[in-house]
């Protein structure tokens, strides 16, 4: 009874917020809150912020008054909008504590004007820890529930704090929630870890991709590229920045997914990183100018938004579409040195699916571990030069399991290396079906662990 106690206590101090003009919360149907003169676009970037899609008229123009509690969601709507018209979409989903029901979409428009709605966007925000080593996405936190925990042990943890599920992970188990403005998240999630029905609580991190540094000329398109086979699903899993339009490279791209934008077609890549990751993984860009380039085929996954960054949760969404669409290795030419279980959880969740993970170690020689490529079972990529040598930019350290050739494709870094290790490692399982790729390729490289052309070739040649 004291630890629930101080449990509560401790809960109210995390969540101790400046008023608002609003409140907002959202629990499948039911819905709570406060609006006191709000303008009704600003209200509805109260819904956009917890995963709702919304669209609206931009002529549509009222002001909200009015409080409601635990009271019906469509009801509500249909008071706040009146007298214009509006859509609404729902969607029954499967989370790892049982259904739930989850409003996906307001449309909201003149009599006679559909076509005049524009999507409302949210405002992503990102806070700092107090240290400054950590940066995630202001008023959310990510929650895994222990064996044993149901879906009322889930909405008491919503009537608690004021939160609302903006979406759930099936595979994982792992639940996204908004909460109220104000709230002390990195506090929170520690304090949950004291709670027994949670089994995990972690701010929902934030992660950048890394610059790519100049090429030295090295490294292009092989001189002939055989386009993969259209059958299986063996394929090097991408997940990065997108993917543009390359009429050789759609010949080997297995799927696509924009995580970031789920439901929307990938078409595009506001960094250009991804795309040259994706080439590199499918053999069209090889370090060495091989004469020949065997393609293996990819699934393209846009897991970083058009600024560079990422979030955990769309990257364990991403990692699980990769595990679900694919049977080859997973490519992930990206880091941090801020650790999360989620992330690691995800990784096993591929690596125990058969799906090797690949990941770079970093293009800053700091010597310090960079995630997820230190995790355990996941196979991290250092660069190196042409005599098998660390290049003056990579990291190194004892989560370095294999060093290869950082320049390709006019640039160069660990992800091109990392990338490149993908490929191989796509290839050895196209030749190997069943074999172990991971010793395969730790043993190919030797005890100095840089995987030369000659090694690869060897490998491959088994």
């Amino acid at each position: 009874m004291f630890r629930n106690l101080t449990l509560l206590l401790l809960t109210a101090a995390a969540l101790a917020a400046p008023a608002e003009t609003c409140c907002f919360r959202i629990d499948q149907d039911r819905i709570w809150l406060r609006a006191d003169d709000e303008p009704l676009a600003r209200l509805l970037e109260h819904f956009a912020a917890a995963g709702v899609d919304v669209q609206i008229d931009p002529a549509v123009q009222k002001t909200v008054r009015g409080e409601w509690q635990n009271a019906d969601v469509e009801k509500v709507i249909d008071q706040l909008i009146s007298p214009f018209d509006y859509r609404l979409d729902w969607r029954r989903e499967t989370g790892s504590l049982g259904p739930r029901i989850h409003l996906t979409g307001i449309r909201v428009f003149r009599k006679g004007f559909a076509a005049e709605a524009r999507p409302l966007r949210a405002a992503r925000r990102i806070d700092t820890t107090i240290d400054g080593r950590a940066r995630f996405l202001a008023r959310e936190i990510l929650i895994g529930f222990g064996p044993g925990s149901s879906m009322d042990d889930l909405r008491a943890f919503l009537a608690r704090t004021g939160g609302t599920v903006i979406e759930a992970n099936e595979a994982l188990g792992v639940y996204r929630i908004l909460l109220p403005e104000g709230t002390n998240i990195p506090d929170l999630a520690a304090q949950l870890a004291n709670e027994g029905s949670i089994a995990l609580a972690e701010p929902n991190y934030v992660y950048d991709l890394p610059a790519l540094l100049p090429g030295d000329g090295s490294g292009s398109a092989p001189k002939q590229w055989t386009p993969p086979a259209e059958s299986g699903t063996l394929a090097v899993s991408v997940l990065d920045s997108g993917l543009l339009s390359d009429e050789n490279l759609g010949l080997a791209v297995l799927s696509a997914f924009d995580a970031t934008n789920p439901g929307s077609p990938l078409t595009a890549d506001a960094v250009g990183h991804g795309t040259l990751m994706a080439k590199l993984a499918a053999g069209l860009v090889d370090p060495y100018n091989t004469a020949v380039g065997e393609g293996v085929p990819v699934v393209a996954i846009k897991a970083f938004a058009d600024d560079g960054s990422a979030d955990s949760y769309t990257l364990i969404n991403a990692m699980t579409y990769a595990v679900e669409n694919s049977d080859g290795p997973v490519s992930l030419s990206w880091g941090s040195e801020t650790p999360s279980q989620f992330i690691a959880n995800a990784v096993n969740y591929a690596i125990g699916s058969g799906s090797p993970v690949v990941a770079a170690v970093g293009n800053e020689n700091t010597g310090r571990p960079m995630y997820p490529a230190a995790y355990p079972g996941v196979i991290g990529v250092g660069a190196g030069t042409e005599d098998g040598q660390y290049t003056d930019y990579s990291n190194r350290g004892d989560f370095v399991d294999l060093i290869a050739s950082g320049s390709a494709g006019g640039s160069q870094g660990t992800s091109v290396s990392t990338a490149y290790i993908s490929h191989i490692a796509g290839l050895y399982m196209q030749h190997n079906p069943g074999g172990d790729v991971v010793k395969a390729l730790l043993e190919a490289a030797g005890e100095d662990k840089f995987l030369s052309e000659e090694d690869a070739r060897r490998l491959l040649a088994r």
